[in-house]
């Protein structure tokens, strides 16, 4: 085919096509697309009558746009709108467009979805009977549809919460409250549902009542240690019945029983009774009040604990719980009483400030359950603060803990339950939450800085006082050690690294040290100190120095207790106290005589104010060390001797006090250090052995003799501690004064010898040596009243002890047993023992024998261990406190208080030690 001739067939083939299309009717575009409901309201979850379109024309297909709410769909061939919605939506506009292939046409429409109001709500629990302090069992509803919130009015009771977001309601109630109608409203954005519940909270009974002091033995016109009860519960009152003593009350909140008697009072129980709206619970306290003669007091009469300081206030406390507030000017005492007993802890570093402190115009002592709050000034009591769980004995592990800040104006308690601080008048002044039973705190004026607390162990959270707001440093190196004595600086190490920080955590130093043995800071230094070692080191450092500025060699055995800006080093025997004074630009060592021995406590304002304590209880002023020796108070009694009108005491102090008790009066003081008295029964002859309480340190062993009233001395026997040569052991005196008995011997040797001799000297009654005796001090020479006759034992107590009889030197007679004294001129009382389980010997009764050796009776009395006649059918024991009849073998008198085997009777009245005191008592 030719070009030409193929245009021409596509030519005529469009035109036969434009022809017939000329001719044709097909489809039109669809129109008038017409919804009957054109505003479609849903709701989620039920379904929605099928709106279906009215159109003209043939529909392919349809669509819409945007997309429809969820759960609702558009049919694609009828285009209807159908389904049951799934989520709320809000108004909108949806084009639907109708269409075919020649066209299309649309139809508009709003659609709203929303949520159907709940309803059906339900508690499973309508009656909550709640107790205070007990979290209740959750309480979730029920309910019918959606809900965006609940609510519940009134609010509900202290500590219950109502979930907004579940409805549960939990928690755990803090107060009571009335039966009430709380209503809750489940509610969403259509509408609300309610339920009514009811809901009470009670108290749970108290219980677990315990008083720590179940029994109380008070004086008249002598305070009471607060007695603080501990309890289980909550929103409790107290009773008591029958009332108590006069002068001593019930604190109706705490329960606390204080005061001072007024007037004595048989012994009798009173029950406490612990009460709430819940119940009751109850705990019986016996109490007897008695009124004695203080004839001395003493100080301390145990191994003092601390030494605090103060401008013109001394604050002593001793393993015996008992305090003194001294005027360190005069060193009159000021006040005392009683804090919790702690054994005496003597060491190296910081003893805690677990019994007293003292800081400026206040001092606290802690009592169990508690804090007493004193002034300084006088002693008076500021405040108590019951805290139970406090001070207890043994300590438990996360106990409370606390601390008197630096300047005395505020007492911070640390417990598991939080942080709280008190003003001296026991009012709270902060709380802050959070577990701070384990920190390590310095109450510095007006923050507690805490290490170790709950803000983290790298970290030091500074409290303020008042207020409570909290700050928290960033992050130190190492492990914390320690804060510096004064508070402005603290001590980190890893091992021998030590990190010096300010008390905001910001590092100044930091050192490697030989040790870290008892590290210790206090001002511009920081010292180690080698306690276990013979001959110990102690290094003192500048900050940031690994030089020592400043080294000594402490004496074995010595103690470094820091005080103020110095260091105690405290050698164990008598020979010396040495004073390390931090406060110049070089540490500097000043060494002093020291009087007493056995120290354990020292305390320092500067190196012109300082005092030392011992074990006995005496208490020196080391500001006096290089002159005459100043004591404060008298430090236990040794020894008491009575006779017809006298009683003489020795004392820890190195003297010998002399009184009449029945006036009462002291009479004189004798200065000499004894560790036994004696006296004649007509008081005329004072017999007195120094010293040898303190065994090796104590050289002088004089005996000495004197003559009342004028303390002239009429006989001595010089004795001085050695090895190689004579001490005196043990004496006594015949009640007639005219003949006296001795024990020596050789330490070095083990030969020991007794001897009877007249006081005035010549020819010796009687004498033995070496003596039959098992160890110094254990058999002494036993004299009658007028001194012709002697008894003396020989060797332990046992089955097969014996006890001779001399009468003017020769040998009479001899019993079974161990002779404890004479009851008069013709009768001796003798103990016999025998063995348990075959190798202990056992106490087996006591028998009465006359001078020739025939039983005369054998009372059942307990086991005496030295006797003092009374009346020629009575003794007096003072290992016992009490005075026996030789008849019945009971007691006739008891002592009211208890003794501490230091006594002696005089006249009408018994003379005993009792705690810090020496006491007078008629019998």
């Amino acid at each position: 085919m030719t070009r030409g001739s193929r245009r021409s067939w596509v030519t005529a083939l469009l035109t036969v096509g434009f022809v017939a299309g000329c001719g044709s009717s097909g489809p039109s575009a669809p129109s008038n697309l017409v919804y009957p409901v054109a505003s479609i309201h849903g709701t989620v979850g039920q379904p929605i009558s099928p709106d279906t379109p009215t159109v003209t024309g043939t529909v392919s297909s349809y669509t819409v746009s945007p997309a429809l709410p969820a759960g609702l769909t558009l049919s694609m061939t009828s285009g209807a709108i159908s389904g049951t919605p799934t989520a709320a939506a809000p108004q909108s506009s949806y084009t639907v467009a109708a269409q075919n292939s020649a066209g299309s046409t649309t139809s508009t429409l709003q659609v709203t979805v929303a949520i159907a109001a709940p309803s059906n709500l339900a508690y499973p629990v309508a009656s909550i009977q709640a107790i205070v302090g007990q979290a209740i069992s959750p309480d979730t509803p029920t309910v019918t549809g959606t809900v965006n919130s609940y609510n519940v009015s009134p609010a509900l009771p202290a500590g219950l919460a109502l979930d907004t977001a579940s409805g549960t309601i939990s928690g755990t109630p803090t107060a009571t409250a009335p039966q009430a109608t709380y209503t809750v409203s489940a509610q969403n954005s259509s509408g609300s549902t309610t339920a009514a519940l009811q809901v009470t909270v009670t108290v749970a009974a108290p219980s677990n009542l315990a008083y720590p002091q179940s029994g109380i033995t008070a004086e008249v016109g002598q305070g009471i240690v607060p007695d603080i009860p501990s309890v289980t519960g909550t929103e409790i009152s107290y009773t008591v019945t029958p009332s108590l003593p006069p002068g001593l009350a019930l604190n109706g909140s705490t329960g606390e029983i204080a005061g001072t008697p007024t007037a004595a009072t048989a012994q009798a129980d009173y029950t406490l009774t612990a009460q709430n709206s819940g119940g009751s619970t109850t705990a019986v306290v016996t109490i007897s009040v008695v009124s004695v003669t203080s004839l001395l007091d003493l100080g301390h009469a145990g191994a003092i604990n601390r030494i605090l300081l103060g401008t013109d206030r001394v604050l002593t406390v001793d393993e015996l719980g008992h305090w003194v507030l001294w005027s360190y000017a005069s060193g009159a005492m000021l006040a005392n009483g009683d804090a919790i007993a702690i054994a005496s802890r003597i060491g190296p570093g910081r003893l805690p400030a677990d019994q007293v402190d003292l800081a400026g115009p206040t001092f606290v002592i802690a009592i169990t359950n508690g804090l007493e709050i004193h002034s300084s000034s006088d002693g008076h009591v500021l405040s108590i603060i019951p805290y139970p769980g406090l001070n207890q004995t043994p300590q438990q592990r996360n106990a409370p803990w606390w601390q008197l800040a630096s300047d005395g104006s505020y007492v911070c308690i640390g417990a598991q339950g939080g942080l709280t601080a008190y003003s001296p008048s026991g009012a709270i002044v902060t709380m802050k939450a959070g577990d701070y039973s384990a920190a390590t705190a310095f109450s510095a004026p007006g923050a507690v800085q805490v290490a170790l607390g709950p803000a983290g162990p790298s970290v030091i959270e500074t409290v303020s006082i008042p207020g409570g707001t909290s700050t928290v440093s960033a992050a130190f190196s190492g492990n914390f050690n320690s804060w510096f004595l004064d508070g402005r600086r603290f001590l980190t190490n890893q091992q021998n690294t030590v990190w010096v920080y300010s008390n905001a955590a910001v590092q100044q130093a930091i050192v490697a040290l030989p040790t870290i043995k008892n590290l210790t800071g206090q001002g511009n230094w920081i010292w180690t100190y080698m306690s276990d070692m013979l001959d110990p080191p102690l290094d003192v450092y500048a900050i940031g120095s690994e030089t020592p500025a400043f080294t000594t060699i402490a004496d074995n055995l010595a103690v470094a207790i820091p005080s103020g800006n110095s260091i105690g080093l405290l050698s164990v025997g008598t020979g010396h106290v040495s004073l390390i004074n931090l406060s110049g630009s070089t540490p500097s060592r000043a060494d002093y005589s020291d009087p007493i021995a056995y120290l354990s406590a020292f305390g320092a304002d500067s190196n012109t104010h300082w005092l030392i304590g011992n074990k006995h209880g005496a208490l020196v002023d080391g500001a006096s060390l290089s002159a005459t020796p100043r004591y404060l108070g008298y430090g236990q009694a040794w020894s008491i001797a009575g006779s017809s009108a006298h009683a003489a005491v020795s004392t820890a102090r190195g003297t010998i006090e002399v009184f009449d008790p029945s006036v009462p009066t002291l009479e004189q003081t004798i200065g000499f250090s004894s560790s036994k008295l004696a006296l004649s029964s007509d008081g005329t002859i004072l017999g007195a052995a120094a010293n040898a309480n303190d065994a090796q340190f104590a050289i002088d062993r004089t005996l000495n003799f004197y003559s009342l009233p004028s303390a002239a001395i009429i006989k001595t026997y010089p004795y001085t501690l050695q090895e190689t040569q004579p001490i005196l052991l043990d004496f006594n005196l015949a009640a007639s004064g005219a003949t006296i008995a001795q024990v020596t011997g050789i330490l070095q040797t083990d030969i020991f010898t007794r001897t009877v001799t007249p006081l005035a000297g010549g020819t010796a009654i009687w004498s033995e040596s070496p003596a039959n005796i098992g160890f110094p001090g254990v058999d002494p020479v036993l004299l009658s009243p007028d001194g012709t006759l002697i008894a003396v034992s020989s060797g332990f107590p046992s089955p097969s002890s014996a006890t001779n009889v001399f009468k003017n030197g020769k040998l009479v007679t001899a019993v079974a047993g161990v002779g404890i004294g004479w009851i008069d001129n013709s009768r001796i009382l003798v103990n016999q023992y025998t063995f348990l389980a075959g190798t202990l010997q056992q106490y087996a009764g006591a028998v009465i024998y006359d001078a020739t050796g025939a039983k005369i009776a054998a009372p059942a009395l307990p086991e005496l261990r030295a006797i003092q006649t009374v009346t020629p059918d009575s003794v007096y024991d003072p290992s016992h406190n009490a005075i026996y009849s030789l008849t019945t073998g009971q007691p006739t008198w008891m002592g009211a208080l208890p003794g501490s085997g230091v006594g002696a009777v005089s006249s009408s009245h018994v003379v005993y030690e009792s705690g810090h005191r020496i006491i007078a008592e008629s019998y």
